[in-house]
């Protein structure tokens, strides 16, 4: 990634059931992202994971939370870590 401040993004992620009852999670924000898990709890879990461990990958920390959102769906903003310290080292001073 470049040296500029990266920026909050939202990760939209689709899930479907497969033949073998596992319930597979992808994204069309986060290409790569996938995971499978037997439940939706399970699947709840396993996102914010997959989604920090993505951006990992690329050398940004990300702090990952679920947008409450009225339709049928999930999706997660993931906010790297440098913006969140620096917010709170604000509100602290």
């Amino acid at each position: 990634m470049s040296d500029a401040m990266p920026k909050a993004r939202l990760v939209r992620i689709r899930c479907e059931r497969g033949k073998a009852g596992l319930i597979y999670a992808t994204s069309p924000d986060l290409h790569g992202l996938l995971v499978a898990e037997h439940t939706i709890e399970a699947m709840t879990e396993a996102i914010p994971k997959a989604i920090r461990d993505m951006y990992a990958a690329s050398g940004v920390e990300v702090v990952v939370s679920a947008v409450e959102e009225p339709e049928e769906g999930h999706t997660w903003v993931a906010l790297p870590a440098a913006i969140a310290r620096e917010a709170l080292a604000k509100q602290q001073a």
